[in-house]
């Protein structure tokens, strides 16, 4: 008996990543479907949504200095322990490299390769990469970059913007902004008087919620920090409104949770205030929490950076000088997590596994230099869908490539 088309459909839609990546080596056909932008976007909707508004996540990636990157699951096994594993992404080992900006699965990552550097989107879970052409002048790690959606195209966009350590160390510097769009695989420059006069650290990852990419830098006499947003529709920059007291003085974070862009301000030394906001106009007090009483116990909001909630609402952080930690709001009360393998770790990157290609649906992409990224294995893939609808026959559940009773 075979299942009609729109069955099948329906069930891949409701499959992880992991097993529908197996399923794009069984056949032309198939492989045609799942690369689909339509059902990419209606898969990407249906797995991450319910995280994005829950402010948890599939998997954080670590970072480190030329070396791989790692993946961590943000829960713990039986023992209390969670367990970072390598992703093994050649490109970035024995090279020094920053993760700029993520979107919807897509690190956008540059290399100091000790020439020219390289720019790089790469989605983890397909094991796709791609490799971008710099634009003018690129200088490598010391830039500032983004990636976004742009829903009125439905393309992603990379954006480089005014990096500070460009403007204070490389002689005449011009600060400006370029976009590439996936699509178009080529940059184009906005006119002079869209170029912000901001800006953006380096080490700095661009927040990417609401629409819009964030970062944090500082005003033009360094008195107090500015949140630049760039609308991907619109490509126009904005200084995002101070929130209640003028709080812009003491941010000490910025990134995103449960959707929302988010801030940590602090005026009172023993608890740190998370802020958020959606139409970046009204701020929210999200959640205060006490200040972490470990060993090295410090007072500086600057050590905090939360990360994701758990399913039981708990909120993952990383406190630096103590590793990960877990607040319970519900009782208050801290507890460490303890994370194998993951020490010496620079950057930590909040991730949404997806089907996203790094190549954009680009037509004019060839299929041998894609083919040059899959590592997926057609046996695998076609023993797995026969499991999957062998099993549906049954009466059986499906479940990351194994068949068990409902």
């Amino acid at each position: 008996m075979e299942l009609p088309e729109d069955i099948i459909v329906d069930i891949l839609r409701r499959l992880p990543v992991k097993s529908v990546g197996r399923f794009r080596c069984v056949s032309k056909t198939w492989r045609s479907l799942i690369s689909d932008p339509n059902f990419v976007r209606t898969h990407l909707s249906r797995h991450i949504q319910p995280h994005l508004s829950l402010g948890t996540a599939c998997r954080i990636i670590l970072s480190r200095y030329a070396d791989t990157l790692l993946s961590l699951r943000p829960h713990e096994d039986d023992d209390g322990f969670a367990e970072a594993v390598e992703l093994d992404f050649h490109l970035v080992r024995h090279l020094p490299y920053y993760v700029k900006g993520h979107c919807d699965g897509i690190l956008c990552l540059v290399i100091n390769d000790g020439a020219k550097g390289l720019l790089v989107v790469y989605n983890p879970s397909i094991r796709e990469y791609r490799r971008l052409p710099p634009p003018r002048n690129f200088r490598s790690t010391r830039e500032v970059f983004g990636i976004g959606y742009d829903s009125s195209i439905g393309d992603y966009k990379i954006v480089r913007v005014p990096s500070m350590y460009c403007r204070v160390k490389c002689p005449g510097y011009i600060p400006r902004v370029e976009i590439l769009t996936l699509k178009s695989n080529s940059w184009r420059t906005l006119p002079d008087h869209d170029t912000p006069p901001y800006f953006v650290e380096h080490i700095f990852q661009a927040t990417n919620v609401n629409g819009g990419l964030y970062w944090l830098c500082e005003d033009r006499d360094a008195s107090k920090c500015v949140i630049l947003r760039f609308d991907l529709v619109e490509e126009k920059f904005k200084v995002v409104p101070p929130g209640p007291d003028d709080f812009n003085w003491s941010i000490t974070w910025l990134g995103s949770l449960r959707d929302s862009l988010c801030v940590i301000h602090s005026q009172r030394m023993s608890h740190v205030h998370i802020w958020s906001t959606k139409d970046d106009e009204t701020w929210t007090k999200l959640i205060t929490i006490p200040t972490f009483p470990g060993p090295n116990f410090s007072v500086s909001s600057f050590r905090y950076t939360p990360l994701c909630y758990t399913k039981t609402g708990a909120l993952l952080m990383r406190v630096r000088g103590e590793g990960f930690v877990v607040y319970e709001p519900g009782e208050n009360r801290f507890r460490q997590l303890q994370v194998r393998g993951a020490d010496h770790h620079l950057q930590e990157i909040v991730y949404y596994e997806s089907l996203v290609s790094p190549y954009g649906g680009n037509v004019n992409e060839s299929a041998s230099d894609r083919e040059e990224h899959r590592t997926w294995l057609g046996d695998t893939a076609a023993r797995s869908i026969r499991q999957l609808v062998n099993g549906l026959k049954r009466g059986f559940s499906f479940n990351g490539g194994r068949s068990g009773r409902s």
